[in-house]
């Protein structure tokens, strides 16, 4: 995948629309991202964490981005030429409609999101509650993107389907807390109906972007014999905006994105993609809830395959949940290698440590 696949994209790139190999490459530098599983497992053999640290770290790294958006979202942190994020402000709703947008590891903020879920499913706490909704704030009023506040609702309904009585805890603790802070600030929860009228017009709008986006990309493979066509760099010549529109990224598309940059070869590439990634998944078989988390986003941007752009660009944390699943996959089998033979501690080079 790091290899082969940035390279078919610069190759097919440059055939047909004469974009320099170097470019071609640049543009598929996320490939490089899946290399972070290396690392992570040496890490993760010289350090030893059981599944409860590691989740308890994805935690601090997830209130963290969230604080750093909520900082650049309040003004408290301004842009500027060093540090800048990209901010949507071109909408027609502009004043209503995500006009200061940051989406800052919203990766890590999803999957936390989940983790906490799952050890509430069990017991609902104060703590976890509080945390959950900060991130909930943060994916409403900062990430803004509908696609992620779907997969959440059904996350939520998924996690809590036989443990009703802890969803319904959860719920009248979130009331309670949210019913105290309407009288706090009632202008803040008029501000967001707003906000959320103008979200559900525009999702039930006529056809947008993205719909001509993947209308151009069939009818440009088709005419090209369904073979590739790699993708621009937005560094050569303004990348796809002077061959289709200002508003064509393969980003926004998903499989369809893939589709463009490898044609017919598109299937095999999915099949690599998530048929690896699943008998990885499945290696490992008692799953904590950080494990579990990264199941559940996985199963859902699988779902969601024809605007997920997983494979492309979500290489740093599938490169480390690979390394996450082999790891404990094998302490697994070494602890219930050494349960069998107590005085054999080593199960090739993977070692248990045993409390």
């Amino acid at each position: 995948m790091v290899v082969m696949l940035p390279l078919m994209s610069a190759v097919l790139s440059n055939l047909n629309f004469g974009q320099p190999m170097l470019y071609g490459l640049f543009e598929e530098r996320r490939f490089l991202e899946y290399l972070v599983f290396f690392p992570v497992l040496f890490l993760l053999l010289m350090a030893q964490p059981t599944q409860e640290e590691l989740g308890r770290y994805f935690l601090y790294i997830a209130l963290f981005c969230a604080t750093f958006g909520f900082s650049y979202y309040l003004g408290i942190i301004p842009q500027n030429a060093v540090v800048s994020f990209t901010v949507d402000d071109w909408t027609r709703y502009e004043d209503l409609l995500r006009p200061d947008r940051y989406r800052i590891g919203s990766g890590f903020v999803t999957l936390a999101a989940f983790m906490l879920m799952y050890n509430m499913r069990d017991r609902v706490t104060l703590s976890g509650l509080l945390m959950l909704l900060y991130l909930v704030a943060y994916l409403w009023l900062v990430m803004q993107t509908r696609a992620t506040m779907l997969i959440w609702a059904f996350a939520g309904l998924w996690i809590f389907r036989k443990r009703i009585d802890s969803l319904m805890k959860m719920s009248v603790l979130g009331v309670i807390i949210l019913g105290v802070s309407w009288f706090m600030v009632p202008e803040f929860y008029i501000q967001q109906y707003e906000r959320f009228h103008a979200l559900l017009f525009e999702a039930a709008a006529g056809p947008g972007v993205r719909d001509r986006t993947i209308a151009t990309i069939i009818d440009a493979i088709s005419a090209n014999n369904f073979f590739g066509m790699g993708a621009l760099s937005l560094q050569w010549n303004g990348g796809f905006s002077r061959v289709y529109n200002p508003h064509f990224y393969l980003s926004d598309v998903g499989i369809f994105g893939v589709y463009h940059r490898y044609g017919f070869l598109t299937p095999l590439v999915v099949l690599v993609f998530y048929g690896g990634f699943i008998w990885i998944m499945r290696q490992c078989k008692n799953k904590g809830s950080l494990l579990a988390a990264l199941q559940l986003s996985f199963v859902f941007g699988m779902m969601n395959f024809v605007l997920s752009n997983a494979l492309t660009f979500s290489g740093d944390l599938y490169g480390m949940a690979a390394a996450f699943f082999l790891y404990y996959a094998k302490m697994q089998v070494a602890h219930s290698s050494y349960t069998e033979n107590p005085g054999q501690m080593n199960y090739g080079q993977f070692q248990y440590r045993h409390n």
